[in-house]
């Protein structure tokens, strides 16, 4: 089932969040995990702000994991949480399956890597051919970041156009053109019609914000109208059809349809970032609205927790990567660790487990977890609501029902904080952003304490 956002209701309210409620929070964080603040002074000797992935660092400090196992996580300090997060949606099995580890040991003993392809990756490769409707052939990497780049450049080598579509509030990795309005400013955003493109940071140049057209999300008239004023020079439209950064916001379908039917229209290349939404059916959500794009970029699930990335689609696309035809590949694509045999085996063990069954599993324990959220935050009148879809769900600071990044704008940061940090000392682990997912080794005993650890922090949050 499909959920856009249901929302409490501020009016009548016992009471809101606030700094110093806030202060509190964070000194019982600190107080519990001292070993991991040493740490994190540690790490900021060698590491800039003790850090080398902003995903997973928070004020005062993140903990550090010291052991995953099945749905819990131990930090240095031995507190124990239930990961609601599964490392940004990747541990699909949860930590440590035991097939997953069986296949990874067998590979162990025959060898990391090898300077030639071996027999795990063609089956690992048929796996995904088998199951994600758009992907008629697959080339592998090591992140999702090289998965969106790839499918980018085989979308403007196949057209022989150089500039690219995205919505606004999307993020497709950290390549030049997709640092593009992934979280403007609200004052530099321009009409919510017809978006600005602003760079995500320093660093990215000019030529991005001049190759990268935005688009807003859900909005099919609009982003029509922006496609086809530019049509004739754009390579390729690149969307999440559950957009990650918006709380696991799934598109409407006819905003996906419309992308379709725009895109086929202008021979433009429609991509499908599949990296997070690849979980919600065995075919993605591709298969889940029935709207085959050109091309797919995949990661996290299909490596078993291993670093990984793949992209694919349609055979004549594909064909520029082919170093067999006569004039050898239109498109060079190396890479020391592609379709590497130790994440090969990670993924098989994952993608193998990873029955209808299981993915109908996860989706019911998702919707039955969204539903209880929503009586919680009714019953205690919280500015909140909730987004998701299948095993993935978010937490949302605004009363406003979420279709896309500008409906975040009145959203309560401070909230958010205290909600995060409350989780963590309650014993749950979810994203910075209060965003989560179901794994196959979260069960309904877990999804209640959830419910009910999250009733605990609204209610020390004001919301009694």
């Amino acid at each position: 089932m499909t959920t856009i956002s249901s929302s409490g209701s501020s009016s009548g309210a016992s009471g809101s969040t606030s700094g110093s409620a806030l202060k509190q929070e964070i000194e019982r964080y600190a107080a519990a995990n001292p070993k991991s603040a040493a740490m994190h002074e540690r790490a900021k000797e060698s590491l800039p702000g003790g850090d080398s992935r902003n995903s997973i660092w928070w004020k005062p400090f993140p903990i550090y994991v010291a052991r995953g196992d099945g749905s819990m996580m131990t930090d240095l300090d031995g507190n124990e949480r239930v990961d609601f997060i599964s490392n940004m949606t990747t541990l699909i099995l949860g930590h440590r399956h035991p097939d997953v580890i069986k296949a990874v040991e067998a590979q162990v003993d025959r060898g990391l890597s090898y300077p030639a392809p071996s027999e795990l990756v063609v089956e690992w490769a048929e796996l995904i051919v088998g199951r994600v409707p758009s992907v008629e052939k697959v080339r592998f990497v090591n992140s999702g970041t090289e998965a969106t780049l790839n499918a980018i450049r085989a979308a403007r080598a196949f057209t022989g156009r150089q500039k690219i579509v995205k919505c606004e509030g999307g993020y497709h990795g950290a390549h030049d053109d997709v640092a593009v309005s992934v979280d403007p400013g609200f004052d530099k955003a321009g009409d919510e019609l017809a978006p600005e493109s602003v760079r995500d940071y320093e660093g990215v140049p000019d030529k991005s914000l001049d190759h990268t057209i935005v688009i807003p999300y859900n909005n099919p008239a609009a982003a029509e109208a922006i496609i086809r004023a530019n049509g004739s020079e754009v390579a390729a439209v690149i969307v999440e059809p559950v957009i990650g950064r918006l709380g696991m916001l799934p598109a409407q379908p006819e905003f996906l349809q419309a992308l379709r039917d725009v895109t086929r229209e202008l021979g433009i290349v429609l991509i499908f970032d599949e990296v997070i939404s690849l979980r919600i059916s065995p075919g993605g959500s591709q298969e889940y609205f029935g709207i085959t794009p050109d091309m797919t970029a995949m990661g996290k699930i299909i490596g078993g927790g291993l670093p990984v990335g793949a992209f694919g689609g349609k055979s004549e696309i594909m064909a520029l990567f082919d170093p067999d035809s006569e004039a050898g590949p239109r498109v060079k694509h190396a890479g020391t660790f592609n379709g590497n045999p130790m994440t090969a085996a990670a993924g098989i063990a994952t993608l193998r487990n990873m029955t209808p069954e299981l993915y109908d599993q996860i989706a019911e324990l998702g919707e039955d977890l969204r539903s209880k959220l929503r009586n919680v935050i009714a019953e205690r009148e919280a500015p909140m609501g909730v987004t998701g879809i299948a095993s993935l769900f978010s937490l949302q600071f605004t009363t406003v029902q979420i279709v896309d990044y500008r409906s975040l704008e009145s959203a309560d940061k401070t909230l958010a904080a205290h909600m995060f940090i409350g989780m963590l000392n309650e014993g749950f682990a979810l994203s910075t952003q209060c965003a989560g997912n179901i794994s196959a080794v979260i069960t309904p005993e877990q999804v209640d304490g959830f419910v009910a650890a999250f009733s605990s922090v609204l209610e020390r949050a004001g919301y009694g």
